[in-house]
């Protein structure tokens, strides 16, 4: 069974660098982010097929 895990802030510094060692070990993720301070670029290189944001 794959993990599932949530990450809020994940368009952040931390939140996006946590987000793809997550999903390099085949967790499915649900990141949620309002882009106050993240930004779209630091996400857009992830695999959409295990990330919901």
């Amino acid at each position: 069974m794959k993990k599932k895990v949530l990450i809020t802030g994940v368009a952040g510094f931390l939140g996006s660098h946590l987000a793809k060692d997550l999903l390099d070990d085949g967790t499915i993720l649900v990141g949620i982010d309002n882009l106050s301070s993240g930004k779209m670029t630091n996400i857009t290189n992830l695999p959409e097929d295990r990330l919901l944001l």
